[in-house]
């Protein structure tokens, strides 16, 4: 059994699209933390430079969740505003906002 579920996803913005794509995650991260029970923290972020931590990713924003299980977390994936946004934004070639993007799930040692 996992127990919570910590999902790491990583995007890359089209040219142009960058504070489109800002805004759409962060609205989605909101509405995440609005309407899941299951979701127990959602955050849009994006790099901030330190000396201390000197690595550099491609990517401009990170995702970052954390579920109470699996389940919540397909339940996430399945809502309309995740659907919806997806559909338009991500898959859709046409109006998509996204160059590229990942996400890994990970969880804890019970």
């Amino acid at each position: 059994m996992v127990g919570h579920v910590f999902v790491v996803s990583e995007w890359l913005p089209k040219e142009h699209c960058e504070e489109e794509l800002w805004d759409l995650l962060k609205n989605v991260m909101a509405l995440t933390k609005e309407n899941e029970g299951g979701c127990v923290r959602a955050h849009a972020t994006r790099q901030i430079p330190h000396p201390s931590a000197p690595g550099k990713s491609k990517y401009k924003f990170i995702l970052l969740q954390e579920y109470v299980d699996i389940s919540a977390f397909e339940a996430h994936c399945q809502a309309d505003y995740v659907k919806s946004a997806f559909k338009k934004y991500i898959d859709d070639e046409k109006t998509s906002l996204v160059e590229e993007w990942t996400v890994r799930l990970f969880g804890e040692d019970e």
